[in-house]
């Protein structure tokens, strides 16, 4: 079994493409954000076991941060086991913006 330490400085985020590492850089870039209320609407949840005993989530949806119009969204991510739960190894957000101009 991994020791904590080596478990935090192991996950991976991936927010509108700025690639972060470890939960401290990681909790630092989500306390940074601006918005000061945010309503979530999940779509769609999908989900497939990992041969590891991880579990690999695709989730879609809505978000609306502050007063702004709600944006569509993407999120993967992998959870895996650490003891008798689980860790966010690798995390993927992106809001569906699209140019189409």
């Amino acid at each position: 079994m991994e020791e904590p330490k080596q478990v935090t400085e192991t996950s991976f985020m991936t927010f509108e493409g700025l690639q972060i590492q470890g939960a401290v850089k990681i909790m630092e870039k989500l306390t940074s954000l601006a918005f000061q209320k945010i309503n979530r609407i999940i779509t769609a949840v999908d989900s497939q076991p990992m041969f590891d005993g991880g579990v690999l989530i695709n989730v879609l949806g809505r978000l609306q941060c502050d007063e702004d119009p709600p944006h569509a969204y993407s999120q993967v991510f992998v959870l895996k086991p650490v003891g008798n739960s689980f860790y966010c190894q690798h995390d993927i957000f992106r809001l569906s913006i699209h140019d189409s101009a």
